[in-house]
C-alpha cells in the first residue's frame, strides 16, 4: 500500500525527539553495527542533529505518529571541499522502509541545502551498508574516500540558475 498522501514530511521540532528514538532503533534493526546502542546516547545524538542546524532537521509522520526523519547540517564546512550540505542522517522505521519515505526526506534536505547555497551535500556511510550506498549512489552520490569502516560521498549542487547536468535530467528534486 503506498498511500504517499497521508505522509506528511515537515520540520521537527524539539519536543519530538524523545519519540524519535523509537524510530531511529527501528531504522537500524538490519544495521545494528552502525548504530548507537543505548538510549541514553540516541537521545544524546538526536538532540546534538537538531541543535546543530534545527531548520534542517524534517520528519515523516503519518497519522500523527512519527515514522521517519532526516538531518542535515547546512553551514558544515569539509576540509577538502569547503562549505557543504552534511546529510548526517535519514532514519525510517523499519516497516516504512521501501515505501520512498526515505526519497521524500532527502528531497527536503536537498531543497533545504540548495536555498542554503551550499556546494556539495556530502554524507558517511557504513562501508557494508551495500542497499544504502547503491541508493545514495542512484541519487547521484559518488564515494569520495574511506575512514576505518566508513565511506564518505559527495554530490554537487549547482548554482541556482546554473543548467542541470545531463546526469541530473529527468530527476526531480
Amino acid at each position: 500500500m503506498r498511500n504517499e498522501e497521508d505522509i506528511l514530511i515537515r520540520r521537527g521540532k524539539e519536543e519530538e525527539l524523545q519519540k524519535l528514538i523509537e524510530v531511529y532503533q527501528s531504522s537500524y534493526r538490519r544495521m545494528e553495527r552502525y548504530a548507537y546502542k543505548s538510549k541514553k546516547k540516541i537521545e544524546r545524538y538526536l538532540k546534538w542533529l537538531y541543535e546543530g542546524d534545527p531548520e534542517g532537521f524534517w520528519v515523516a509522520e503519518k497519522k500523527d505518529k512519527l515514522i521517519g526523519f532526516a538531518s542535515i547540517h547546512s553551514e558544515w564546512e569539509d576540509y577538502k571541499w569547503g562549505r557543504t550540505g552534511e546529510l548526517h542522517e535519514i532514519a525510517v522505521r523499519e516497516e516504512f522502509q521501501g515505501k520512498g519515505i526515505g526519497k521524500r526526506l532527502f528531497e527536503k534536505a536537498l531543497r533545504y541545502a540548495r536555498e542554503r547555497r551550499c556546494k556539495f551535500m556530502s554524507l558517511w556511510v557504513g562501508e557494508e551498508n551495500f542497499l544504502a550506498r547503491s541508493w545514495y549512489e542512484r541519487l547521484g552520490f559518488e564515494e569520495k574516500g574511506k575512514w576505518g569502516e566508513w565511506v564518505r560521498m559527495r554530490m554537487s549542487l549547482p548554482s541556482p540558475g546554473v543548467e542541470k547536468t545531463d546526469k541530473d535530467k529527468g530527476k526531480e528534486f
